[in-house]
């Protein structure tokens, strides 16, 4: 049985969402055969004043190690970097006072975690050094415009390349990130292995009528934005799209429903004009599918600059409820990519809203050809992006360029 530790700053019980990728990537681990420690925090990321009391525990078969960090919060830029610098200097020491594991799989948060990755390998060069990255530093900080910090960042590329360095492998959740990351000349294996779904329902998601009406009226197509609303998005396109279909008194509505940093600047976009836009608040888990089964397409966006650096997981979980999308934003994301290559969406930009506009009106009016691109969508998760083909890339690329033996395990 070959063992492998998974480090990442947030972990079970913690409900967000990179937290539960993180804990079923190594729970999937631990089924298929893996001796598998996970190496985290004792904090969950809504309320940094709660800690976790367990310091270790066994869940699904995973053994969870946790160390202690103070309250900083990860709202602002300070307090990540200090909690990161904190966890990388207590993980470096726990890891120094145990013995190998033949494999070693970072994650991509805390931020500039991959500062460890020649301290591990200098005192455990046995390992095998695995990265995944859900969204890339510096990038992030530099695609995000924020003064000092974006110079500051600028300043660490030389080092992130360095770190890179030490790697075996490398999974990526995309071809455009797997562009920058290339960029740094790192000669580990490559992999892309996409976040899946958080819920996978055996079917398309039908629609609750109460919360359907709740967000939509009595309109006949649906079009729904839910989860985050964050500098990573924009969103200038699906209003210039509302207002041309309000324009041609299009039975279609668009709600707007989460939270972020950007969602006051969006509400402050729309005017009472615009009847056909509506906001709602943040869903919790236990009324998601409700809320995602409330939308016949699904919004998704990605803002200029942040192609590569982050990959919005909401695309993975619509297509997985059975919801088509409708994507706006830089035109060179793998969102875009995807949408075109598996024919599960539309794009829309400044120069097409009048086609967008036809084919909305087109699915307004007819049920059954809704019904088939929601069914298609459906389909393209599950034969491309579901979890348990994610769990089996990752156990067939930690065993291919780790070098480990197949039949070894378990």
């Amino acid at each position: 049985m070959f063992s492998v530790l998974i480090i990442y700053h947030f972990f079970h019980p913690d409900d967000v969402v990179s937290a539960r990728q993180m804990s079923e990537l190594a729970a999937g681990l631990a089924a298929r055969g893996w001796d598998v420690t996970t190496l985290t925090s004792n904090r969950v990321i809504r309320d940094p004043s709660y800690k976790i009391a367990e310091a270790e525990e066994q869940w699904r078969g995973v053994r969870i190690c946790r160390v202690a960090r103070p309250a900083f919060r990860q709202a602002g830029n300070a307090g990540r970097l200090l909690n990161s610098f904190w966890l990388q200097a207590k993980w470096l020491r726990f890891i120094l006072r145990r013995p190998a594991w033949d494999a070693v799989i970072l994650g991509t948060d805390p931020q500039f975690g991959y500062l460890m990755l020649p301290f591990i390998k200098l005192f455990k060069h046995r390992s095998k050094l695995f990265c995944w990255a859900f969204d890339i530093y510096p990038e992030a900080i530099i695609a995000g415009r924020m003064g000092v910090f974006s110079a500051l960042a600028r300043a660490l590329r030389p080092m992130a390349g360095f770190c890179y360095r030490f790697l075996d492998g490398m999974a990526d959740i995309g071809p455009c990130m797997r562009r920058l990351l290339d960029a740094y000349g790192h000669h580990a294996a490559r992999a892309t292995i996409v976040p899946w779904a958080l819920a996978e329902p055996a079917a398309p998601l039908m629609p609750d009528p109460a919360a359907r009406h709740e967000l939509f009226g009595d309109a006949r197509l649906a079009i729904l934005y839910s989860g985050t609303i964050g500098w990573a998005h924009e969103f200038r396109g699906f209003i210039e799209l509302a207002r041309e279909l309000r324009r041609r008194s299009a039975p279609v509505h668009f709600c707007f429903a989460g939270r972020g940093n950007r969602y006051g600047e969006l509400r402050a976009m729309i005017s009472s004009d615009d009847s056909n836009i509506s906001f709602a608040g943040f869903a919790d888990e236990n009324q998601l599918s409700r809320r995602l089964g409330a939308g016949d397409i699904h919004m998704i966006s990605l803002r200029e600059g942040w192609a590569g650096v982050v990959l919005p997981s909401k695309f993975f979980g619509s297509l997985a409820a059975g919801r088509p999308l409708l994507y706006t934003g830089t035109a060179d994301s793998a969102i875009k990519m995807w949408i075109d290559q598996h024919q599960v969406g539309y794009v829309v930009d400044s120069g097409n809203v009048d086609q967008v506009a036809d084919e909305l009106c087109r699915l307004a009016g007819n049920p059954d050809l809704l019904a088939a691109k929601q069914q298609a969508a459906f389909d393209c998760y599950k034969n491309n992006f579901s979890k348990t083909m994610m769990l089996n890339a990752w156990d067939k690329f930690l065993t291919q360029a780790g070098g480990f033996p197949g039949g070894d395990r378990g």
